[in-house]
């Protein structure tokens, strides 16, 4: 039901393709349910301030599983899989590989607004984001 939903989602603010649809796949077969009441679990259509052309907007996936915070970056036409999630109270940070070189995010969520920073090699970014997908 819930890859149903986000398929539907994806397609209609046109980033799905058969990648992303093969990378959810797999990180949805390890979810248990999306928890009501945590502000981080969702799925959020953002925006990057003056990002390089073909990165300034996107689709996160925040899900958890058990105790463990999964996440996935979908962006252009790749998607990739957060590493070294840590999480503090609505605050998560993590870090995914694009291109070869270590992007770095730290996001805060508050209601249905997640804001934050990436920072790559090539600079410092503002993220906004709504969340587009919620449990509740």
């Amino acid at each position: 039901m819930q890859f149903v939903l986000v398929a539907i989602t994806l397609s209609s603010v046109g980033l799905i393709n058969a990648n992303i649809v093969g990378a959810y796949n797999t990180l949805n077969s390890e979810i248990t349910s999306l928890e009501a009441g945590d502000d981080l679990v969702g799925g959020w259509t953002y925006t990057v301030e003056s990002a390089p052309a073909g990165y300034e907007n996107g689709f996160l996936v925040i899900t958890k599983r058990d105790d463990e915070y999964l996440v996935q970056v979908q962006v252009g036409t790749g998607t990739f899989l957060g590493e070294n999630v840590m999480v503090k109270g609505k605050e998560i940070s993590f870090n995914v590989m694009i291109e070869g070189g270590k992007v770095a995010l730290t996001l805060t969520a508050k209601g249905s607004a997640i804001t934050g920073k990436a920072t790559s090699p090539e600079g410092s970014y503002t993220i906004n984001g709504v969340k587009s997908i919620s449990a509740e």
